[in-house]
């Protein structure tokens, strides 16, 4: 029996799977069309990252009655099908080292809320809730097991219909979280997977509205919420909003604080060549081909979530550069059609007279887009100039460095 036909989910899916890309392979590549030039570029950048091929990590998974499960992923799967048969899966990851156990309880109500609005407005799209902790150290190990224990029990207290499962693994890496919930999911047949960010707060009816279009679209392709940016105390918090507000940023499609995705576009899990979740999605469902490139990939207008813009200077620059490699890396490995598309209609849209000119709100603001662009670029020109050379060398980067922000703060109605 496949995960097509297994629960609930064989119910809501309608259609068939639609087209994914496929990354392109890092030796070997053929220019299949390209010009020697940007073949040459894109492979040599490409061979200029060599992380390890999985993001694989032993997986400690607990229940909610304090049992943990280390036999892997499909005895867990066993033991959260004896509770329910769920449609769709929720991922909530976390770190030991963001917050205490009170701050990490007050998000997971938030999110439970969210979860219990959704139940009532789709009971026919049952969810299972996976919580994620990572921790960095032995002692960490085992406080994430006892902060899990208290998050499910919370969890299995105030909803008790829903299914909960924590996982406790090692950082960093989201899609290390991700994948471990991805195995489970698969197995037990939810036609979609879905994630909500600890830095981000969601405004009421926001999951329900997600899930619903994401019903409505058969279960394919990917919804995600709006996003609603607030500014912190800092300098670059504002800078950084103001130029987001004029240049519109490669924000035009889901991004990973809030996404629920077909579980077919994520099946076996995010490969280890690729750190950032929404630029992985946006490429396996981008379709140059249709006559909306971006159809697959759905902003849901009324989902908003919230989040705060940047933070510390040098944390934000490290971020930035972090953002701008995976961008490179994105543009290196998938089909060309699909890389040229993002470069030029979402990533560096507006930056005349490289890309067309956008006079939709004035030409001073068209102007002002075009010149926070090409400064932009010069940036991921480069980092893009370290990889190739890196390629070019035979010194690849061997990860991209995972750059949190020092405090974790959550948007509340106040912000």
């Amino acid at each position: 029996m496949t995960s097509e036909t297994v629960g609930p989910a064989g119910s809501l899916r309608q259609g068939p799977p639609v087209r994914l890309n496929e990354p392109l392979p890092v030796r070997g590549r053929r220019r299949s069309g390209e010009s020697f030039l940007t073949h040459h570029v894109r492979k040599t950048m490409a061979r200029g990252f060599r992380p390890p091929p999985s993001w694989s990590v032993p997986v400690r998974y607990v229940l909610p009655d304090g049992t943990t499960v280390a036999s892997g992923a499909r005895a867990a799967a066993h033991a959260l099908r004896n509770r329910a048969t769920p449609a769709l899966a929720l991922v909530a990851p976390t770190v030991v080292s963001r917050g205490t156990l009170t701050e990490q309880e007050e998000r997971l109500d938030a999110l439970l809320d969210r979860v219990a609005e959704t139940g009532e407005t789709h009971p026919h799209a049952p969810l299972v809730l996976f919580v994620g902790m990572q921790w960095s150290s032995a002692p960490e190990e085992a406080e994430s097991v006892r902060r899990l224990g208290a998050l499910l029990r919370r969890a299995a207290d105030r909803l008790p219909a829903l299914g909960v499962c924590g996982l406790s693994l090692p950082g960093p890496g989201k899609p290390r979280t991700l994948n471990a919930a991805i195995e489970v999911a698969e197995l037990l047949g939810c036609a979609g997977v879905g994630w909500v960010d600890d830095d981000v707060s969601l405004d009421p009816g926001c999951l329900a509205r997600l899930v619903g279009d994401f019903l409505t679209a058969g279960c394919r392709g990917a919804s995600g919420a709006t996003k609603i940016p607030h500014t912190k105390e800092f300098a670059t918090s504002r800078l950084l909003a103001r130029a987001k507000a004029i240049a519109a940023p490669a924000t035009n499609y889901p991004h990973g604080c809030c996404i629920l995705v077909a579980t077919d576009v994520l099946s076996g899990g995010m490969p280890g060549r690729y750190v950032s979740d929404d630029g992985y999605i946006c490429f396996r469902l981008l379709d140059p081909a249709l006559p909306d490139p971006l159809a697959r990939l759905r902003l849901v207008p009324d989902a908003h979530c919230h989040y705060y813009v940047a933070g510390p200077a040098g944390e934000t620059r490290r971020r930035i550069r972090r953002l701008l490699l995976n961008h490179l890396v994105d543009l290196a490995d998938w089909p060309l059609p699909a890389a040229r598309y993002y470069f030029r209609e979402v990533l560096f849209a507006g930056m005349w007279p490289l890309t067309g000119f956008d006079s939709s709100q004035g030409r001073r603001r068209g102007a002002q887009k075009a010149a926070i662009k090409w400064l932009y670029f010069l940036w991921f020109a480069g980092v893009g100039g370290e990889l190739y050379l890196r390629g070019l060398t035979g010194r690849p980067l061997r990860g991209i460095e995972w750059a949190p922000y020092s405090v974790v703060r959550t948007v509340t109605p106040a912000d």
